[in-house]
């Protein structure tokens, strides 16, 4: 069994819809003029998978206590990464500071301003190029989105 997004007829109508208008709209190799950018927070923390993690042993007495723990903390140690990608290069990572919270300042100034915008002009030239990002609130302002 997998797990998988409940799509009624009514959702599926719509992407197929949303794909055909995409579709339309980039032809001719436009869709390499698209740039999707997303961040992701990254955790340091060991991963338990209690049905392939096994031990094989002839008699458990003899193995330290620590063989059966798998430690956690409530807050483990991450790091924020974002990116963009399109079909003809990449923009280099930008690492986010611990306990740097992405709002739209943040985001307009430090990602599109000293990263994004450099990197366009470098990459695009004078070209037409279309980006696309997720509606985070940080890219949803009205201030981000002028």
């Amino acid at each position: 069994m997998k797990k998988r997004q409940l799509l009624t007829a009514k959702n599926k109508s719509m992407r197929l819809g949303r794909c055909k208008a995409m579709l339309s709209r980039f032809t001719n190799g436009r869709h390499k003029q698209i740039l999707f950018s997303d961040e992701k927070l990254f955790t340091v923390q060991q991963a338990l998978n209690k049905q392939y993690h096994m031990i094989l042993a002839t008699d458990n007495s003899t193995l330290p206590e620590s063989t059966f723990q798998v430690s956690r903390t409530q807050k483990p140690a991450s790091v924020m990464v974002w990116a963009g990608v399109t079909a003809t290069g990449r923009t280099h990572l930008i690492f986010i500071p611990q306990g740097v919270k992405i709002n739209q300042s943040v985001y307009r100034e430090s990602i599109l301003g000293n990263v994004l915008k450099p990197w366009v002009q470098s990459h695009f030239g004078n070209d037409l190029w279309v980006f696309q990002q997720d509606s985070a609130p940080a890219h949803n302002a009205k201030a981000t989105q002028m």
